[in-house]
Parts: C-alpha cells; structure tokens; sequence
C-alpha cells in the first residue's frame, strides 16, 4: 500500500473540501452562479447525506465489524446489505451530498469543482486503497461483490 494512502481520515478531507469551498465563494465571487438554490433544497441534499452516512454506520455496527477507514484490514465482515447493496461507499456518497448542499449553498462555481476533487482523491488515496486490503482479506468473496456493486452508484 502506498506510503501517502490511508493517512487523512475522511471526515478530515470532507472539512478540508467544505473549508476550501468556503474561501473559493469568498474571495473568488467572478464565479458566483446566476442562480440560487434555495437554502432549504441545500439543506435537504446535505441532510439526506447525513442520513445515508448513519444509515451505513449503523449497519456496520449491525455486523460488528470496523468503521475505522484508516485500517479497512481490521474488517470482519463484508457488509452486502443496506446501503451496500447500492454502493460499495456509501458513506462517502453521503459526504459528497454533503459537499454538494454546501455548494448549492454557496452557490459557486469555483466551490463545486471541490467537490470532483474531492471524489478524485477519495478514489486514489482511500477507496483504492480499501479495496486492496478487502481484496486481500475477502479474495473471491469481494471480488464477486465488486461486479454487481459500483463504487459509487
């Protein structure tokens, strides 16, 4: 596993990207969106990202399995049921509605694009890297999930 994988904790990366959106509709305004959206539709989006973020970290608790993303190695179960039977990160896919409320809130061009660099570096600094260890752990079991599954949707 690479050395720069798995270091920052994802939630960590999810504050970065909202922090980075805020100083780029602040201080960059030249790309502020002819429209708004409401502030309450951007509240929905992040809102049912925080649901879908809880729904996942229950199942995993349902399965008494790690929810550390630091050390996917520490997995005892592969979770195929809830959320998982849509996505192979669903927490992740909540962050990303999260960030994507906060844009609609800022409403910014420039703050959006954060939210594609988010999901690029979650790609190949967490998720590959998760998915190697499952591999590693699960073998053919994972292997035949990740053919019915896609990693986001």
């Amino acid at each position: 596993m690479a050395r720069s994988a798995l270091l920052i904790p994802p939630v960590v990366v999810l504050m970065l990207c909202a922090a980075v959106m805020w100083y780029m509709a602040r201080y960059f305004p030249f790309f502020t969106l002819e429209f708004e959206l409401s502030p309450a539709v951007s509240l929905l989006v992040a809102a049912s990202g925080l649901l879908l973020i809880l729904v996942s970290s229950i199942t995993f608790y349902q399965h008494n399995t790690t929810l550390n993303p630091l050390k996917p190695e520490l997995a005892s179960t592969l979770i195929r049921t809830g959320p998982y039977r849509y996505s192979r990160n669903p927490i992740y896919g909540g962050f990303v509605l999260i960030l994507l409320g906060w844009g609609g809130y800022l409403h910014n061009l420039a703050s959006m694009l954060c939210v594609i660099l988010f999901v690029l570096y979650m790609n190949r600094f967490q998720i590959i890297p998760e998915e190697k260890s499952l591999e590693q752990k699960f073998g053919a079991e994972f292997e035949a999930y990740k053919r019915i599954v896609n990693r986001w949707l």
